[in-house]
């Protein structure tokens, strides 16, 4: 039996709760799509600074997607960066998701900026530049569902780039063995990600229509996820 530790870096609004559960709740259905019986899940919350007592706690770690900054020098989430660094120097297995890839990418030198183009919502599709790290994604490019504002302007020296497209450059990478990080949200299901888009419809401006227009298309979450499992499994 394998064990995640999603470090929880921010939650579902309470009163979205009973239609879409809480974070922990809409990973625990992601991986439960994969047909895996041999993942569990345990959660800690980096905003309490709840962290396991011992990296032995969990077979590898997830950072999930926040509405905060990542260069915020707000104190839990400089803590949060010092916990992935302290991941990388054990060299132990770690997922980064939206606000977890930002992380990760501050953590080891990067840079993330606020996108000029602004946020980038709905389905976008990505190239994917390195074989076999999704190992069971077969496809030159896949689509995920995304809520962003934030990027990764610039990747770490020891990272590779693993998905792009003309929004976001940097929209996945790889990091040796241990590290695998994704801008989009694997997680958020249709109905979630149409609510996201319908609350940022003056943000969005003229990619509103087109956004929620791209909730139509199928996503490849469940390759993805998939992908993930077997990246943890992988010893």
């Amino acid at each position: 039996m394998t064990t995640l530790g999603i470090i929880k870096a921010d939650d579902v609004d309470v009163e979205l709760r009973s239609l879409f559960g809480d974070t922990h709740g809409m990973f625990q259905r992601l991986f439960d799509s994969t047909g895996s019986d041999q993942l569990t899940l345990r959660s800690y919350d980096a905003r309490e600074y709840l962290y396991p007592e011992n990296l032995d706690e969990c077979d590898g770690y997830l950072i999930t997607g926040s509405r905060y900054c990542a260069f915020s020098e707000t104190r839990w989430i400089q803590q949060l960066i010092d916990f992935v660094r302290m991941l990388d120097d054990e060299r132990r297995k770690l997922i980064g998701i939206c606000f977890g890839h930002q992380c990760i990418a501050l953590a080891l030198g990067g840079s993330v900026v606020n996108a000029p183009q602004g946020w980038g919502m709905g389905v976008h599709e990505y190239r994917l530049l390195v074989s076999g790290v999704l190992s069971n994604v077969s496809t030159p490019t896949i689509r995920l569902r995304c809520s962003h504002e934030d990027q990764v302007e610039r990747l770490p020296t020891r990272a590779t780039r693993l998905l792009t497209n003309e929004f976001c450059e940097n929209a996945g990478m790889v990091v040796e063995e241990h590290f695998i990080s994704l801008q989009a949200h694997p997680e958020f299901c249709e109905d979630f990600t149409r609510n996201l888009i319908l609350n940022r419809e003056q943000d969005l401006g003229p990619n509103f229509e087109p956004a929620l227009a791209s909730l139509d298309q199928e996503v490849d979450s469940i390759s993805v996820a998939r992908s993930l499992v077997r990246f943890l499994e992988r010893t």
